[in-house]
């Protein structure tokens, strides 16, 4: 076994530690005014409905600070409160996390997407596409050992995005199960964004089909998607597959060159900053809700990446 050094050195720090605390808390502000202003985006789903006190636009962005910070129901309640954020709402007093919670069900998937069409520009240059994975239960370790609910579910979500690598935004995405298969997805999301242009779309193996290459020769780009390395340059009905195998077979590194393919990790880091910034779990219990929140994170994610 080897020994350690008995020298006494004093230890030192490698590198100096200092964190900016004030122009930390000025990026946290401006992120929170820039939720607050999307009260002028939310306006039309304030509809006149009997004996409610709050509009729906408040309750949206007091969701969007809830996913934002990742706190509770109840944290955010009392934050609304303490911090009087309900008086910068123009809210005559602060809601109970209940009726925070149950804005959920009076939101809807299309109303999100006709907001994130007016965060995204119609033509791209290069986007990419991937899937990953969200977990759905977080059971703390009181609730298993209290009443013996032991986690052996890893039942999860996979959620598809489709990012413009240029600008780092979310262009489109759905939830499937978790063991869908990426490339039968694709197809719907171009349909989805049939009023974009496209010149290159990127995509790993797992898009490697017919129909995934025809679908985005349809919307006139060019597919960026990596084949099998045994695939034969025939058509079969699909010629841009085969011009894929064709280039592929005869220059690779060329062909990676050409479709600006190494620029596809940009997808992988959006997924890592998104689960770093608004957590791996989703906190919906109902099918319906989870795509609701799921829509809030992108809504955030392209107002957060807007200045840069």
């Amino acid at each position: 076994m080897q020994k350690t050094s008995q020298n006494n050195i004093e230890w030192r720090r490698y590198k100096e530690v200092s964190i900016p605390w004030a122009i930390y808390d000025a990026h946290r502000l401006s992120e929170c005014k820039r939720v607050l202003d999307l009260r002028k985006l939310f306006i039309e789903i304030d509809k006149p409905i009997r004996r409610r006190e709050y509009k729906l636009s408040n309750l949206t962005v007091l969701l969007m600070l809830k996913i934002m910070f990742g706190i509770s129901y109840r944290t955010i309640a009392s934050a609304t409160k303490d911090l009087k954020i309900y008086d910068a709402l123009g809210m005559k007093r602060a809601p109970c996390y209940k009726t925070i919670q149950n804005t959920m069900f009076y939101l809807n998937e299309q109303f999100f997407i006709k907001i994130n069409k007016m965060l995204i520009s119609p033509r791209v240059k290069l986007a990419g596409i991937d899937s990953s994975g969200l977990k759905m239960h977080r059971k703390g370790i009181w609730i298993q050992i209290r009443f013996q609910r032991y986690s052996q579910k890893r039942d999860f979500k996979k959620v598809h995005i489709f990012v413009d690598l240029d600008s780092k935004k979310i262009l489109y995405c759905i939830m499937t199960d978790g063991r869908s298969h990426d490339a039968q997805h694709l197809k719907e999301i171009l349909q989805k964004l049939c009023w974009m242009k496209f010149e290159i779309i990127l995509g790993d193996g797992g898009y490697d089909s017919k129909e995934c290459f025809n679908e985005i020769a349809k919307h006139g780009a060019i597919p960026g998607i990596p084949v099998r390395k045994n695939s034969i340059a025939r058509s079969r009905g699909s010629f841009t597959r085969k011009k894929a195998v064709t280039s592929q077979q005869k220059n690779y590194d060329k062909w990676k060159e050409k479709v600006h393919f190494t620029m596809r990790c940009i997808v992988e880091s959006i997924f890592s900053g998104t689960k770093r910034r608004f957590g791996e779990h989703l906190f919906s219990l109902k099918e319906k809700n989870r795509v609701v929140e799921m829509w809030l994170r992108t809504i955030l994610w392209n107002i957060f990446i807007y200045p840069r």
